[in-house]
């Protein structure tokens, strides 16, 4: 089984996205997956594109910045669009972490014969306390955030299907929402964030975007 996931990193957000990827990385290694892991500047179009295209990874993970119909690598650089790449998806799970790219680009994955794709119709929000910058995975306002979101890799990685993984997830936002509704939680105030990123995950499959 092979896995290829992206981990740019050049500021704060993907600093962090960087950090809490390498969990998904570490947990497939351990379960005896080939994992190809484009890290900073070797997450860039022409090297990502030629992966996807030669090694035929089961599932595609990528993390950075997006839009609607694009994601991004190393540096702001656009490594797969709606008109660029998307058909290197056929056959494949996919979770992107990346702002609104479940708004255009992945219906257009699944058009293209994406086994299933995970995603975000809005921007994808998390909080940072700035003394933990330099300890990511210690960040107490970061972690939240991303436990529910890597639940989708984490899950994909022990070859659940995509809907089984998306389910996964939003299980785990219910139970940190849980934990911070309650009246002695200090950090409560992170509970309309994680609201809104649990509402703007979406799950298609060939059946569902039909």
């Amino acid at each position: 089984m092979i896995l290829l996931i992206t981990r740019p990193r050049y500021e704060t957000p993907t600093h962090y996205l960087f950090h809490w990827a390498e969990i998904l990385v570490m947990e497939a290694k351990k379960r005896g997956w080939n994992v190809l892991d484009l890290q900073k500047e070797k997450a860039k179009r022409n090297e990502f594109q030629s992966y996807l295209n030669k090694k035929s990874p089961d599932i595609v993970i990528l993390n950075g910045h997006g839009n609607a119909m694009s994601v991004m690598g190393q540096d702001g650089e656009i490594i797969l669009s709606t008109n660029d790449g998307v058909e290197l998806l056929e056959g494949k799970k996919v979770f992107i972490r990346a702002c609104s790219a479940g708004l255009s680009l992945g219906r257009e994955a699944i058009n293209k014969g994406a086994n299933g794709f995970v995603g975000y119709i809005q921007p994808f929000i998390f909080l940072t306390d700035k003394d933990s910058f330099n300890k990511p995975l210690e960040d107490v306002l970061a972690k939240p955030f991303f436990e529910c979101s890597n639940q989708v890799g984490l899950s994909l990685i022990k070859e659940k299907t995509v809907e089984e993984s998306n389910t996964d997830s939003l299980r785990k936002y219910e139970e940190k929402i849980r934990e911070l509704s309650h009246s002695e939680s200090k950090n409560s105030f992170l509970l309309p964030f994680l609201v809104w990123n649990m509402s703007s995950q979406v799950c298609y499959t060939p059946k569902t975007n039909q």
